[in-house]
């Protein structure tokens, strides 16, 4: 615990203090994925809008972020990340929390990121070198408040790149972390926040345990699973809130305290339609028009046809098979030269429609740089490693597997862990006891699969396999049904 309190940051912020009641305001973003350097959502230039147009006119403003934010769209992933966090830095954030999808380049590049911004990266449970990779919290001074803000990172922050990108950075468990964290400063501030990149994704480790574990929580802002709560949540003490995904919406969380207690508390979640009279910011917008400027010429470069659309649609690929995933799986089978292929859903990050296909798109859609791997599995290794997809009939996971070279049914009459039936390895029954040769993107890390070596290692990115694929197959057809479903 000394620990973690040396390396804290205490933050001075002076507001006139007052015998007043005291309103605070929290605007907040999460897993926006780079995509305000786009033109979709609501954008950063307007959305820096409106946090300086709020500070203008309101005292006592916090502006916060949840993660996942520096990387998921060229602008941003052809500079490591960079572009965003400048953005980042112009717009004026108070403080952020590294999500998994911000170790996509690697913990040093995320190190070298922290350094580049003028706003501190907080997280109680990222280690490096056995050490807080980033300062456990910060407190702030606000009208004679003391607000501390806490992040914590989720258990799945080390499974978003290869190995030796993350070598000498670990994770702790984020239910223990914030509890001790709290602990430490709960005598030390009136207000605890916690930026909380957790979610529901993991049934074990999620943002319903942690509150109930913590309930000296005054306020999470959570992120992760991109799903918007519309009005915030109360539960116990704890308010929760959390504003979706891709800057669809900026969070706006009021709060009034009365001698340093709350009394009451407003939520509301602002789109594209709510801000369009903002001004947006001209820095900003000056900014992002030229980072595009700069990328044009390359992103805008015709790299494929497609005869038909790929269905990319996060909700999809997380929970069904779609041609996407398939025609991605086809292309690494071929490639390795390997008996079966699978990708997972979390790869696949939008719809690529039918006709040309720019460099730009194929990025957006296949963001991830991390190369292609074989690995040697038993057939019941592959039927063990695929299961966990049927475990209930409306599962969502970016852990979805979509497959190739493979084939089978699943029967939800039957138990969990055993539902996958007429299993066929291109065409030919499934042998429990034979090895077969299997080809993924080495990211993939769910189920054990990281426990099995890497037999072969091709230093090709999964746009570059899907394009050379498309390229060379003229008469593409489309991919045929691998998975029937039995209620």
């Amino acid at each position: 615990m000394k620990k973690w309190l040396c390396c804290s940051v205490l933050i001075i912020t002076s507001f006139s203090l007052s015998a007043r009641d005291v309103t605070l305001t929290i605007l907040h973003t999460g897993d926006t994925h780079g995509r305000g350097m786009s033109k979709e959502g609501i954008g950063y230039g307007k959305i820096s809008g409106y946090v300086k147009e709020r500070r203008n006119t309101t005292d006592n403003v916090l502006f916060l972020d949840v993660g996942d934010a520096v990387s998921g769209v060229p602008v941003t992933d052809l500079s490591l990340g960079e572009t965003n966090i400048t953005a980042m830095n112009m717009m004026g954030y108070d403080a952020f929390t590294p999500g998994n999808a911000d170790f996509i380049f690697g913990g040093q590049a995320l190190l070298t990121l922290n350094k580049k911004a003028r706003f501190p990266f907080i997280s109680a449970n990222i280690l490096y070198q056995g050490k807080p990779a980033f300062p456990p919290f910060i407190i702030k001074n606000i009208d004679g408040m003391n607000v501390g803000i806490i992040g914590v990172s989720p258990l799945n922050a080390m499974m978003a790149t290869t190995d030796n990108k993350l070598s000498g950075f670990s994770v702790t468990d984020p239910v223990t972390a914030v509890k001790e964290t709290v602990a430490a400063i709960k005598n030390k501030t009136d207000v605890i926040i916690v930026l909380a990149h957790l979610g529901k994704v993991d049934p074990d480790v999620n943002i319903d345990k942690l509150i109930a574990a913590v309930p000296d929580i005054d306020v999470v802002v959570d992120g992760h699973d991109h799903i918007e709560v519309r009005n915030g949540v109360q539960v116990g003490h704890t308010i929760m809130v959390n504003a979706g995904q891709y800057g669809d919406f900026l969070g706006e969380l009021t709060l009034t305290f009365r001698n340093h207690h709350r009394v009451s508390w407003h939520e509301r979640l602002l789109d594209k339609t709510a801000l369009a009279g903002v001004t947006a910011d001209r820095d900003v917008e000056t900014f992002i028009h030229q980072q595009q400027a700069r990328n044009a010429e390359t992103l805008s470069r015709i790299v494929m046809t497609l005869p038909f659309t790929l269905d990319g649609k996060r909700e999809h690929v997380r929970s069904e098979q779609t041609n996407f995933g398939a025609l991605l799986a086809d292309a690494e089978r071929e490639y390795a030269r390997a008996d079966i292929a699978f990708t997972v859903g979390a790869f696949l990050r939008d719809s690529l429609s039918a006709g040309p296909v720019s460099y730009g798109q194929l990025l957006k859609a296949l963001p991830f740089t991390l190369p292609l791997v074989t690995r040697e599995m038993s057939g019941k290794q592959i039927k063990d490693f695929i299961e966990h997809n049927y475990t209930e009939k409306q599962l969502i996971s970016g852990a979805y597997i979509h497959v190739s070279g493979m084939t089978f049914a699943v029967d939800f009459s039957r138990p969990v862990g055993d539902r996958m039936i007429d299993i066929r390895i291109n065409g030919a029954p499934l042998e429990v006891n034979q090895t077969y040769r299997v080809a993924c993107n080495e990211q993939v890390s769910d189920y054990g699969i990281r426990e099995i070596a890497i037999r072969d290692r091709y230093e090709v990115t999964m746009a570059s396999l899907l394009r050379e694929y498309v390229n060379k197959h003229t008469n593409l057809p489309t991919p045929q049904p691998r998975v029937r479903l039995i209620p």
